[in-house]
């Protein structure tokens, strides 16, 4: 168990329930057999309201003893191994022991960057047909980012919600807003009603459908179980405004990284089947949505600085060097190298370095095996080399963006997650998805 810090919490504007109001609470749940609804609202409240680095101990115990009460295997080890947690009410004590196991992560000292972002509670089985992962993820973005609107723009209220400190100018507010829409309209495109975005303004101007009504929409049909995703998976470790930004932001990659990869998988199936141009049109499409993604950074870029450095003290152990997500979109792009795999890039990611000594299909290793069979035709192999450099320079992209605004945030300070933080960044930027044999290094971005 970690030992507690003593710091003071900010305190919230509005009254939320106290440690005592939550026990009672928890009280009267398990009095009634656990057959009245969990007080997921009251438990969240006070959580914001604090900080879930701050959360008192008895809490913290009687969270324990609840979640040890539950039926299903206790959770062990990282939780990054854990799998996804399916949203059904069948499943409400499933969904409520992984919700107490990112409540309790500081507690049982298992905190690391799958738990900070609740990512068990916010996935779920992506389908293998790249097309339904596609509209899955458009789905899960457009939720994550209306919710992060209403957020923003409940900010300017007379009742902001928690966590409150710091909190934005109107001006912010709206350059947020706008920077969100960017990223939802090609998404809103897809998977909402047609008419509910112009495809003529998005094209002319991206970014101008108005960020309140677009939210309106998409979280006007969200089902009880969606609110319930919602409201669950933003746990920060303090009470700064910003740090829910910080959230959504992560998880809006997340579930992108989650699309990536499947369709990257898809290709290699294609190439696999002597279909060259299906796989190169797939390649093409995760291209086309990492380059839709690009506008998250801008989005997170608009952190103040001073927010970042405060609540990223209460971090540390979570760093996104440990997203299985996104080593799993690179795997699949190449083999890394062994001293790639040896390197802190995947020892903190087991499964999927498990899955690449294995002997994990590639795109490159898959589009060389072509070749060396000649299986692949002159056409074949310009579309997929065309494709290809396509999603590695938007990929490029993605990381100078990533360097530019760890510069602006941190500086020379050490990554969160025990990392090196701008100077790692700095040494993989000129590493490739699809690198020649000569030109691999030993780190990864």
């Amino acid at each position: 168990m970690r030992a507690m810090e003593t710091a003071p919490a900010a305190f919230s504007p509005v009254e939320a329930p106290s440690p005592v109001d939550v026990l009672e609470k928890l009280d009267t749940w398990a009095a009634a057999g656990n057959t009245a609804p969990f007080p997921y609202t009251e438990l969240l409240q006070h959580l914001r309201s604090v900080g879930k680095h701050f959360l008192a101990a008895v809490l913290l115990d009687r969270l324990t003893e609840i979640r040890d009460g539950l039926p299903g295997a206790p959770t062990t080890g990282s939780t990054a191994v854990q799998p996804a947690v399916p949203h059904s009410p069948t499943d409400d004590a499933l969904f409520l022991r992984a919700f107490l196991d990112v409540v309790l992560d500081k507690h049982d000292d298992r905190y690391d960057y799958t738990s900070y972002t609740a990512l068990r509670l916010l996935t779920h089985p992506v389908p293998d047909d790249w097309r339904g992962a596609l509209r899955s993820r458009d789905e899960l973005l457009l939720l994550l980012l209306a919710d992060l609107v209403r957020f923003e723009q409940g900010a300017l209220t007379d009742t902001p919600a928690d966590p409150h400190d710091m909190p934005p100018s109107p001006e912010l507010v709206g350059k947020r807003a706008r920077l969100a829409v960017r990223v939802m309209e090609a998404a809103a495109l897809r998977a909402l009603p047609a008419g509910t975005v112009d495809p003529a303004a998005v094209v002319a101007v991206p970014g101008r459908t108005p960020a309140g009504f677009l939210a309106g929409e998409i979280l006007r049909t969200a089902t009880r179980e969606q609110e319930l995703m919602l409201s669950a998976t933003v746990q920060p470790v303090y009470v700064l405004h910003d740090e829910y930004l910080f959230l959504r932001t992560l998880q809006s990659f997340e579930t992108t990284f989650g699309f990536m990869s499947t369709t990257l998988a898809a290709a290699v199936r294609r190439m696999d089947a002597d279909r060259a141009q299906e796989a190169a049109d797939l390649v093409g499409t995760v291209a086309d949505v990492l380059r839709e993604s690009l506008p998250l950074f801008s989005l997170l870029a608009t952190m103040r600085p001073q927010a970042f450095q405060t609540f990223r003290e209460f971090t540390e152990g979570a760093s996104a060097i440990q997203s299985a997500g996104y080593k799993t979109f690179e795997s699949l792009c190449s083999t890394p190298a062994l001293a790639r795999l040896d390197s802190s890039a995947y020892t903190s990611v087991p499964g999927v370095r498990a899955r690449v000594l294995d002997g994990q299909a590639t795109v490159q290793g898959t589009w060389h095996d072509l070749i060396a069979g000649r299986r692949l035709d002159p056409a074949g192999d310009d579309a997929l080399r065309a494709a290809a450099d396509r999603l590695e320079a938007v990929h490029q992209r993605w990381k100078q963006t990533h360097y530019r605004m760890a510069v602006r945030m941190i500086g020379e300070r050490s990554g969160t997650g025990y990392t090196q933080g701008v100077p790692y960044l700095s040494a993989v930027l000129d590493n490739r998805l699809f690198p020649a044999p000569h030109r691999q290094s030993a780190l990864v971005g």
